[in-house]
């Protein structure tokens, strides 16, 4: 298990993470229909609730919002070998 921090005193395995999406394409239009479904299900972690959310960090069972921006949880598990990952974000597009 190497742990990825991705804020709000929240770890993850990164042997679980599938992805990393930055927040603003999820908050609003037919993607949000996503985070209220694992809102439903119970499978969406608020660590960005006194800050502005800025990544969803998707793992294997449940995904998480962070203050964190997209880019910064990248280089973190581009340190730890775990490059393989792909990043998206709204603003590259």
């Amino acid at each position: 298990m190497i742990p990825v921090f991705i804020g709000g005193n929240m770890s993850i395995d990164s042997n679980t993470l599938v992805g990393i999406v930055d927040y603003s394409y999820f908050a609003q239009g037919e993607n949000k229909v996503l985070l209220e479904k694992l809102a439903q299900e119970k499978r969406l972690v608020n660590l960005a609730a006194e800050s502005s959310p800025r990544a969803l960090v998707i793992t294997t069972d449940k995904a998480y919002i962070s203050a964190i921006a997209p880019l910064t949880l990248k280089k973190r598990t581009d340190r730890m070998g775990k490059g393989i990952y792909e990043f998206y974000s709204v603003e590259e597009s």
